[in-house]
């Protein structure tokens, strides 16, 4: 009878050490000792080739021209819900304020809707992605420097001009670049006033019309591509990153689902849904990019993010969190500020290979090197920071009822002098 009591307490304690080895908890991700170099000291892949019939974006079966479009998506809580989005193959998010507001930049291919919004004025690293992809890229307005010399750094124009000596011609911009506020594409960009959304949040874009304005078929930059996806790593379930800390209005996490395998983007504590379907927008790979993320001449507006050289990335797939390398050069020693920006920019996995996307959507987030990232896991992460105590597993919410397209309300274009809407002038008017 001891002798029975004694196992029921040892198996009892084994199931108790086995649930508290099972219980998640909220720890922030090590960052200590992390940087990002000019110096390249990993081996760069070179080109993946062109499988026909395959998305060179996500994998998937597709057949058609490859139209790489970008699209400066508005990422203020009053732009929310945005609509199109759930059809980009690729959505990248970075601040655009030393405070942590955040901006989108959506890249749509595979499939275009009729019209994405609500746009938004462009940054120079949108600028830089869209040498990258080589794509057509569309904004609503666009930063300036405000200074006498050249500032490529933060001055869209100065730039864009430095890459392309024609990028402007009789004082407007032209193809890639798709801006709203002047006379060349003013045509395809219309407000939107349904949904709750008013002024600024409101302009949409015609991306069939800008997809139209392609004459030709840019090079492609096909990623790995593995239908399986990672089976090593900490079992991740859920990824969060504050990137607002004085509100709670620029927070971006991730559920991941057993289900489907894919991670589930939330806003703010809620699901990330497309106005348009109703869908919540889902992800079969989320990279978190880690770089230097500084402000030039100490304005707060003017961010600066280093998108060439060598850092550390924070890969999650399949539920699975692996560290791994990011590089962008363009001559595989030392990368160049300039030069290395038309390269694509590779992600490695912790051994030194060229990452393998799982097939499906990608979300690429840029933080700085030292950018708090919390996540729910139960394993053991060394040097780890415990955040959180266990808690009941949320109740997904139900995915909304899809709803019909909307039909575009057009009226007059903006045009005119892009001074005139400054983002100076968003930060008094809209607490940008």
């Amino acid at each position: 009878m001891q002798f029975g009591k004694k196992l029921s307490i040892v198996f009892f304690a084994m199931l108790l050490v086995a649930a508290l080895a099972c219980a998640e908890y909220y720890v922030e991700i090590p960052v200590n000792g992390i940087g990002v170099s000019q110096n390249i000291s990993v081996a760069i892949p070179g080109e993946n080739p062109d499988i026909p019939g395959v998305n060179p974006l996500t994998g998937e079966s597709w057949t058609g021209v490859y139209h790489p479009i970008l699209v400066s998506t508005d990422n203020h809580p009053d732009a929310l819900p945005h609509w199109g989005v759930s059809s980009a193959d690729i959505l990248y998010e970075f601040p655009i304020q030393m405070d942590g507001s955040t901006r989108l930049l959506a890249l749509y291919m595979g499939t275009k809707p009729d019209f994405v919004g609500p746009v938004r004025s462009g940054r120079v690293i949108m600028a830089k992605l869209r040498e990258m992809w080589n794509s057509a890229w569309v904004f609503y307005g666009w930063q300036n420097s405000f200074g006498q010399t050249e500032n490529p750094q933060v001055d869209v124009v100065d730039f864009a001009t430095m890459m392309h000596k024609d990028a402007r011609q009789k004082g407007r911009w032209v193809f890639p670049f798709v801006e709203g506020m002047e006379q060349n594409y003013g045509k395809y960009f219309h407000r939107e006033n349904s949904g709750g959304h008013v002024n600024p949040h409101n302009v949409q874009v015609d991306l069939r019309a800008v997809d139209s304005l392609f004459s030709g078929e840019p090079a492609k930059h096909p990623f790995k591509f593995t239908e399986e996806g990672i089976d090593y790593g900490a079992d991740v379930s859920s990824i969060r990153v504050d990137y607002k800390t004085t509100t709670p209005a620029y927070v971006t996490g991730f559920e991941y689902d057993s289900m489907s395998g894919n991670y589930l983007r939330t806003a703010n504590g809620m699901p990330y849904y497309d106005e348009l379907t109703g869908a919540t927008c889902e992800f079969a790979n989320v990279i978190i990019v880690r770089t230097a993320i500084t402000n030039q001449n100490n304005n707060a507006s003017r961010v600066v993010i280093q998108t060439y050289g060598q850092g550390t990335c924070e890969i999650f797939q399949n539920g699975k969190w692996i560290r791994g390398t990011w590089v962008q050069s363009d001559n595989g020693q030392k990368a160049n500020e300039f030069n290395s920006v038309p390269y694509r920019m590779v992600f490695l996995d912790p051994n030194g290979n060229e990452l393998e996307m799982k097939v499906g959507k990608t979300a690429i987030m840029f933080v700085n090197v030292d950018q708090p990232v919390v996540v729910a896991t139960s394993t053991s992460v060394q040097g780890a920071k415990v955040v959180g105590t266990p808690g009941p597993t949320p109740t997904p919410a139900p995915t909304r009822a899809p709803k019909a397209t909307r039909t575009p309300k057009p009226d007059k274009p903006t045009t005119g002098n892009m001074n005139l809407q400054t983002e100076d002038s968003e930060e008094k008017s809209f607490g940008m």
